[in-house]
């Protein structure tokens, strides 16, 4: 009797931890310390939500493009408001996708369905498992898509991107314990010639969105805010590029 009384003392001590690790490691996947009124609409921008997408749209632009953001795997879409808002406040109109089971890897095909991706003006990318997908619908879709933005991710790893002439900015971090830069590096002939690679100096995988510190990922050596601010200044950098040859070229 003592023994088997030892056992669930066991027991219970083991599934206890493996519980609380399991709620920690869940909670850095949700959106953390979100600026105020991110999602709240106001003059200058709407912002719209449906069982599908969160879509940040400025009441006047003169930009043609559209952007559309695949999140994270198993993170809270929502933590890319932020940024997704403040493209919106430059312009342009940004869909931010909510993925089922926060799985971009088995939902992200319901884009086709969203939007008339073979007549409208769109660039496509993501964060993570996100950027992965987005260059994997790029790779189905060759030609259709104006631009690609690959954020924290070694991908395209399965896929070979190289021959397409594509418009692609890939930003990594110089912490990032999930997506390392010699992976990125390793992988590099495999993005579209026409790439442009940003390293994010001091930042980290989870600091791509307003997120806590995913299992695995380094610690980074600049702020939240400061990366934030880095990835949206290089983003909308490459948006405007894009924007301006799609009008020099009467596209």
């Amino acid at each position: 009797m003592g023994k088997w009384s030892k056992r669930n003392i066991f027991r219970t001590v083991w599934f206890s931890i493996i519980f609380v690790l399991f709620i920690w490691n869940w909670s850095t996947f949700q959106a953390q310390n979100l600026p105020e009124n991110t999602f709240t609409n106001s003059e200058a921008i709407s912002v719209t939500e449906t069982n599908d997408q969160i879509t940040f749209k400025p009441a006047k632009s003169n930009n043609q493009l559209e952007i559309i953001f695949f999140q994270g795997g198993l993170t809270d879409p929502k933590a890319y408001g932020p940024l997704c808002k403040k493209l919106a406040k430059k312009g342009f109109t940004c869909h931010l996708i909510k993925m089922d089971w926060r799985l971009p890897q088995y939902d992200y095909q319901k884009t086709s369905k969203l939007f008339n991706i073979q007549h409208g003006q769109f660039v496509i990318g993501g964060h993570s498992q996100g950027g992965k997908m987005a260059a994997q619908f790029v790779y189905e879709n060759p030609g259709v898509f104006k631009g690609l933005f690959l954020m924290g991710t070694s991908h395209p790893r399965d896929i070979d991107l190289s021959s397409s002439n594509i418009p692609c900015l890939k930003l990594y971090a110089e912490y990032d314990g999930l997506a390392s830069v010699e992976e990125v590096m390793e992988n590099k002939k495999k993005l579209p010639m026409n790439t442009e690679l940003i390293m994010i100096e001091g930042g980290n995988h989870s600091q791509f969105g307003y997120l806590g510190q995913l299992l695995m990922d380094s610690s980074p050596n600049i702020t939240l805010e400061e990366q934030q601010e880095l990835s949206f200044v290089s983003l909308h950098e490459f948006l405007v590029k894009v924007n301006y040859s799609l009008v020099r070229h009467g596209r």
